[in-house]
């Protein structure tokens, strides 16, 4: 239970997080899972080109596609563990003694619920990969997170500055009736 989780994508907000996960790991006296997950668009085309061939399509055409999938899954596993080694670097250069590092495939709810009964909190960004395109907007794993999650979500700005006041929400679900 004395663990951080801290999940990362390589955006804009991922230095930002693991400063803050070291700032917090730091006041729990807690190590840091940092966590990158492949999802589905990762890895893969985004559109499965092999149903748009018709009869008389070569099986040349189906063998490249399958080895640039293949290699596309291979550079974004790549990524993901450098994405990773910087995180521990600077977990590490923060002051915080244990950091370990996943990366899975598949979704990020999943694989968070795998975790979350051996972890005290989680630490994500603001926004993803996209949050150049929607800056007005939370990220979309943010809310899932959020919303699913049993222990205390924190939520990394952009620029990570020592926190002095924190911001405690909480909801309950009422029925009506």
């Amino acid at each position: 239970m004395d663990k951080i989780l801290t999940l990362l994508d390589g955006s804009a907000y991922s230095e930002s997080v693991c400063h803050h996960t070291a700032w917090i790991a730091q006041k729990l006296g807690a190590g840091v899972e940092a966590m990158h997950v492949l999802g589905r668009r990762e890895g893969a085309t985004s559109t499965d080109l092999s149903g748009a061939l018709k009869l008389g399509a070569r099986s040349e055409l189906l063998k490249e596609l399958a080895e640039l999938d293949a290699q596309r899954a291979k550079v974004a596993q790549a990524k993901g563990h450098a994405l990773l080694e910087d995180a521990k670097q600077i977990l590490e250069k923060d002051g915080v003694p244990v950091v370990n590092l996943r990366l899975r495939k598949g979704d990020l709810l999943n694989a968070v619920r795998e975790l979350e009964g051996d972890i005290r909190a989680i630490t994500i960004g603001k926004r993803g990969e996209g949050a150049d395109f929607a800056s007005g907007h939370l990220g979309s794993n943010l809310e899932r997170i959020v919303r699913t999650s049993k222990v205390p979500v924190f939520v990394a700005s952009r620029e990570f500055r020592p926190i002095s006041k924190v911001l405690l929400a909480y909801g309950a679900i009422h029925s009506c009736g």
